[in-house]
C-alpha cells in the first residue's frame, strides 16, 4: 500500500500525533490533500529529510501506519452479567451409554486450512506493502535499452517519449535497490544494472514474479531522484530537436553538465541553446553548439555551451570521483581589452586542434581561439591576429545579445 490522496490526511494526522501529541491544523491537512497524486511522494520525501530521517525511516513509519490502521488490536472483552448458580435436584443414577469417540480429523484439517490462509494473507499483505513502496528510477538520456532475462531488448527509456515499435518510458519502478551485474551478449563482460518493473500497476504479477514482468537497465543511464530527472529534461529540451547535437551529447557529457548545474540553484530553469535558427544548413553542419574538452578519457571533461540566459558557461566534472564544479562564465578577450563574459549567438568550429567562435547572426567565423588556464582547461576565447587581410577583425565580436 502507498500513501496517496485517499489516505494522505490520515497519514499526516498519524505522524503529527506521534511527534506533537495532538491533531494537526485543518489548513495543513487541506494543503496536503490539494497536492497532485504524483507530488505527494516527493513532498513526503522532503518532509522526512527535514526531520533528519532517512528513506528507511519513512518506510518504517508507513508500515507502522498501515499496520495500526489495517490491523488494530482486538478490543478487550466486556464483562457480562454474573450468573448465580442454583442447586439442581439430583435424579437417581441411570445407565448412560458411553459417548462415541469424537472425530478429530475435520477439526485438525480446518485449523490447518485457517493457518495456511493466515500465513498467505500475511505474506500477501507484506508483499503489497513492498510493492507500494517501490521507488521510481528515471532516465538521463535517450534510447536506453531495457533487457529481459534472456538479454533481449524489450523496452527503452528516453528523456522524452518516442513513438517506436518498443515501449518508451521516462520512469520505471525498481524492484529493489540491488545492483545486478549482467551481460548483454555472449561475452563475459558485464554491466551494473537495476531490475525494473515493466508493468507498473500489476501487483499480482509482481507477487508471483510472472515471467516477462521484469527488465534490467544500465545504472549509468538512470537516476532515482525526480528533481535531477527534471533538470535533465529542462537542460536538453532544445538539444533534443537537433539530431546531430543530441546524438553527440553522450550520457557522460550530460552527467557532467547536470552535475555542475545542480550545484547552482539559479540554473534550475536554464537550458542549452544551439543557435541554429536562421543559420544556413552548411554553416550548421560545419559548426557545433557544445564544446567538449577531454581532460582524462571517460573520467574528466570540461564542457562549454551557451545557456538560455544569453551567456556561455564552463561545466567541469570528474565522473570517477562523482565530483563537479559549479558553472563558470566563459570570458572573451579582445586584442586590447580585459576579459568580459561571452554573450551572444555563437557556435564553435575547429581549425586543426584549436576551437574557434562562429558568429551565428553574421554567419561568419571569428578569429577568437579557445585558450587554456594553467591546468590545461579552456577558460576564455582570445583574439588571434589574422594571417591574411580577409579575416575578421577583433572589434567585430559582440559580448551581449
Amino acid at each position: 500500500m502507498t500513501i496517496n490522496r485517499n489516505n494522505v490526511t490520515e497519514f499526516i494526522t498519524y505522524l503529527y500525533k506521534k511527534r506533537r501529541g495532538g491533531a494537526p491544523p485543518a489548513d495543513l491537512l487541506q494543503r496536503w490533500l490539494s497536492l497532485p497524486e504524483d507530488e505527494i511522494g516527493v513532498q513526503l520525501d522532503g518532509l522526512f529529510r527535514h526531520w533528519g530521517l532517512t528513506a528507511v525511516d519513512r518506510q518504517k513509519e508507513t508500515d507502522n501506519f498501515f499496520r495500526d490502521t489495517l490491523y488494530p488490536p482486538a478490543p478487550a472483552p466486556v464483562a457480562g452479567p454474573q450468573v448465580v448458580s442454583r442447586p439442581v435436584p439430583v435424579a437417581p443414577a441411570a445407565y448412560v451409554p458411553a459417548p462415541a469417540p469424537r472425530r478429530k480429523k475435520p477439526r485438525l484439517l480446518l485449523w490447518s486450512v485457517m493457518a495456511v490462509l493466515i500465513v498467505t494473507a500475511g505474506y500477501t499483505g507484506y508483499k503489497y506493502l513492498q510493492f507500494s513502496a517501490l521507488d521510481y528510477i528515471y532516465t538521463i538520456t535517450d534510447n536506453v535499452a531495457v533487457r529481459d532475462d534472456n538479454k533481449a531488448m524489450v523496452a527503452r527509456m528516453d528523456l522524452f517519449e518516442v513513438k517506436n515499435e518498443l515501449p518508451s518510458y521516462q520512469k520505471l519502478k525498481a524492484f529493489d535497490k540491488n545492483i545486478y551485474y549482467r551481460s548483454i551478449d555472449n561475452s563475459d563482460k558485464t554491466y551494473p544494472c537495476r531490475k525494473v518493473l515493466l508493468k507498473d500497476g500489476s501487483f499480482w504479477a509482481y507477487l508471483v514474479n510472472k515471467k516477462g514482468i521484469a527488465g534490467y537497465v544500465n545504472t549509468n543511464y538512470v537516476v532515482d531522484n525526480y528533481n535531477e530527472f527534471r533538470l535533465y529534461q529542462t537542460a536538453f529540451k532544445e538539444v533534443k530537436n537537433n539530431k546531430a547535437e543530441n546524438t553527440a551529447l553522450k550520457a557522460i557529457y550530460r552527467k557532467i553538465i547536470i552535475g555542475s548545474m545542480g550545484l547552482d540553484p539559479d540554473m534550475a530553469d536554464k537550458y542549452i541553446v544551439t543557435h541554429t535558427e536562421g543559420l544556413p544548413r552548411p554553416a550548421v553542419d560545419r559548426t557545433y553548439a557544445v564544446l567538449k574538452q577531454t581532460i582524462v578519457d571517460n573520467i574528466k571533461y570540461v564542457i562549454i555551451a551557451g545557456l538560455s540566459d544569453g551567456y556561455y558557461y564552463r561545466f567541469e566534472g570528474d565522473i570517477k570521483e562523482n565530483r563537479f564544479v559549479a558553472p563558470e562564465k566563459i570570458a572573451v578577450i579582445n586584442s586590447n581589452s580585459d576579459p568580459v563574459p561571452l554573450g551572444g549567438s555563437y557556435r564553435f568550429f575547429n581549425i586543426g586542434r584549436s576551437a574557434y567562435l562562429y558568429d551565428c547572426k553574421a554567419n561568419l567565423p571569428l578569429n577568437f581561439e579557445a585558450i587554456e588556464d594553467g591546468n590545461g582547461k579552456i577558460y576564455a576565447f582570445k583574439y588571434k591576429p589574422p594571417v591574411d587581410t580577409m579575416a575578421v577583425p577583433a572589434d567585430t565580436l559582440s559580448t551581449t545579445n
